[in-house]
């Protein structure tokens, strides 16, 4: 008698279960296009002009200038205070530094090589900057020639040296 009710239930199991096994109402379809694959490109030693946007969980993203390797700290650094670009914002991708008042490049900006030290003046007050915003100014500023130490002057007050720290 084991057989047939084990028998039994296995078939009631099939009869009853079994709809979900036969699929779930979902036509086949074809493939759909959805557009080019994601490009993303890392930065190698010998790239010069990176800008380091952030990235939606707070670390830091470079994005390497191909088109136009910048060649000083001022040409890479206006790009950053440009902000990312529409598939640089699709790509979920943002900056925390402040949008400089005077919206012509330069921007204000200016760059002078101390010895092993790179300083950046800036358009804006340096002391309320995130540690995040400070750590964009300093790596991208950093990308062209990363042996300098940057130190970071603002109309307020200088920051630094300091040296680029990818770390979260």
């Amino acid at each position: 008698m084991t057989r047939v009710r084990t028998a039994a239930a296995a078939g009631a199991a099939l009869l009853l279960g079994g709809l979900p096994l036969t699929g779930c109402g979902i036509k086949p379809t074809g493939v759909i296009e959805s557009g080019d694959a994601a490009k993303v490109v890392f930065p190698d030693a010998h790239t010069k002009g990176t800008v380091y946007f952030v990235r939606s969980d707070g670390r830091l993203a470079p994005v390497p200038e191909r088109e136009q390797p910048a060649e000083s700290p001022v040409s890479v650094l206006m790009r950053l205070l440009i902000g990312p670009l529409d598939r640089e914002k699709a790509a979920g991708l943002e900056t925390r530094v402040p949008a400089p008042a005077d919206r012509k490049p330069p921007f204000g900006l200016s760059a002078s090589v101390f010895g092993e030290t790179l300083e950046v003046r800036l358009p804006f007050a340096v002391a309320g900057l995130s540690e995040t915003a400070r750590r964009q100014l300093v790596c991208t500023a950093a990308s062209v020639n990363p042996r300098y130490a940057v130190v970071l002057r603002g109309p307020d007050t200088s920051l630094g040296p300091a040296g680029c720290d990818l770390g979260s």
